[in-house]
C-alpha cells in the first residue's frame, strides 16, 4: 500500500497509509468538567506541508498515548477519516482522522528531515479584526513576548475558580495584542519560566479565539 498524502485524505475513507510527524497533542477538559477529558487531539504533517487534526477517544486514550509522542514520525494505518467539525477547527482541512485502539503506529527514524516539526496557520495582526466572534477555525499567531502578567484566579461563570495570566507579544511593525491563557493552558507555558528567559523571547500561540477587548495598545485581544 503506498503513502497518501494528507492533501488528499476526503471523508469517510478508510484503508488508507500515512507517513507524518505528529506536531503536537493535547487533551481537554469536558466542559464544565476539572477531572474528566473528551480523548486526545493531535495534529500531524507531512513532506507536503499540510496538516491534519485526529481524535482519540477518551475510552482508546489508555490504547493509543503510550505508543505516541510529540516530535516523532510514524507510519500510520488501521485509521478512518471523517468530516472536519463545523467549528473550532485547528486546521482548515475538510478531514479530520480517527484513530482507535487498533490504530497501528510505526515509528520511523527522523532523518526525515523533509517532515516539518510544526505546522501554524498564522495570521497578521492586521488580519485579526476579521476573526472576531468568528468560530469556524481557531487563530495562530507569532510574535515577541513584550510583557508577561503574574498568575491569577478569576471566576468564570459564577461556578468556578480557573487560572489565567496574559502576555503581550509584538510584531516587527511594532504592532501588539494581548493573548489570555486560561486554565490547563497557563501549566503548559509557565509564567514564571517565561519570566526568567533571556530576551528577545519569540513565541507562536495556537487555537486561540479573538475577541474585541481593551489590549495592551487597545487593539486586539485572544
Amino acid at each position: 500500500m503506498s503513502f497518501t498524502y494528507i492533501r488528499d485524505l476526503q471523508s469517510f475513507q478508510f484503508n488508507k497509509k500515512l507517513k507524518v510527524r505528529l506536531c503536537r497533542m493535547w487533551r481537554q477538559k469536558l466542559i464544565g468538567s476539572n477531572d474528566q477529558f473528551s480523548g486526545l487531539q493531535c495534529i500531524l504533517v507531512d513532506q507536503m506541508i499540510d496538516a491534519i487534526q485526529a481524535s482519540i477517544k477518551d475510552i482508546d486514550y489508555d490504547f493509543i498515548a503510550p505508543k505516541i509522542k510529540a516530535g516523532s514520525i510514524y507510519e500510520i494505518t488501521h485509521f478512518h477519516t471523517g468530516r472536519n467539525k463545523p467549528s473550532h477547527k485547528v486546521v482548515p482541512h475538510v478531514a479530520q482522522l480517527f484513530f482507535k485502539a487498533r490504530t497501528i503506529f510505526k515509528e520511523l527514524p527522523t532523518i526525515h528531515a523533509h517532515i516539518p516539526r510544526h505546522r501554524f496557520y498564522l495570521v497578521d495582526y492586521t488580519q485579526l479584526s476579521t476573526r472576531i466572534g468568528k468560530i469556524d477555525i481557531l487563530t495562530d499567531v507569532f510574535g515577541h513576548i513584550t510583557g508577561i502578567q503574574p498568575l491569577e484566579q478569576k471566576m468564570v461563570g459564577h461556578e468556578r475558580l480557573e487560572n489565567k495570566y496574559e502576555l503581550c507579544i509584538e510584531n516587527i511593525r511594532k504592532e501588539d495584542v494581548r493573548i489570555t491563557l486560561w486554565g490547563d493552558t497557563t501549566k503548559t507555558s509557565d509564567s514564571q519560566a517565561l519570566q526568567q528567559l533571556t530576551s528577545p523571547i519569540f513565541a507562536a500561540f495556537t487555537r486561540l479565539k479573538v475577541n474585541n477587548f481593551k489590549s495592551c495598545s487597545n487593539q486586539k485581544q485572544i
